[in-house]
């Protein structure tokens, strides 16, 4: 999904023609829709558990992906990884209780310098991955690449939909109470 954002970009300013600016303001739904579901997800976690929670967020950034792959406009492209944003933000709270909150407090560090590793390879690869699908667009023009680079991303994310069912842990069940005597 953080690829999405470097997708997106390309798409507004190389094919729709935007300037930096309007682009930057596209992008103003996308990071407020970040940042809400970042929000939700502090809530719910806790609830619904981070497998459960982690499982939603990639379905979320899977439809959201799946709008621009089928209807390539500034509107539905907006709105699409704006949507898929929301399952984003969820992810970064997922990603960040998981890795921070089953480890002691002596290897936060560790753990959090693993978390943001990780965090930039796989944009790294994402960037790289989409970008490369893209390039069609890029040099001949038309919205097919965008298309199929935004439907791959959308493959990825119910790809990772089903590691996050299985990698993620479970909640931690509490003990039964003991018999009373």
């Amino acid at each position: 999904m953080v690829a999405v954002f470097f997708l997106g970009t390309f798409y507004f300013q190389q094919y729709a023609g935007y300037g930096p600016l309007a682009t930057g303001l596209l992008f103003l739904p996308i990071a407020l829709a970040t940042m809400a579901g970042a929000q939700v997800a502090g809530k719910l976690v806790g609830r619904l558990g981070a497998r459960k929670l982690g499982a939603i967020g990639m379905i979320v950034g899977a439809l959201g992906l799946l709008v621009p792959a089928l209807w390539s406009t500034t509107l539905t492209t907006t709105i699409g990884i704006s949507f898929g944003s929301l399952g984003i933000g969820a992810l970064f709270v997922v990603a960040s209780a998981t890795a921070l909150g089953n480890v002691a407090p002596e290897e936060a560090g560790i753990a959090s310098g693993l978390l943001s590793t990780f965090h930039e390879i796989g944009a790294s690869v994402g960037v790289a991955t989409v970008s490369s699908i893209a390039a069609v667009s890029l040099i001949g023009g038309g919205d097919a690449g965008f298309q199929r680079a935004f439907l791959a991303a959308a493959i990825a994310a119910i790809v990772a939909t089903a590691i996050a069912a299985i990698a993620i842990p479970g909640r931690n069940r509490t003990q039964s109470p003991a018999p009373a005597h």
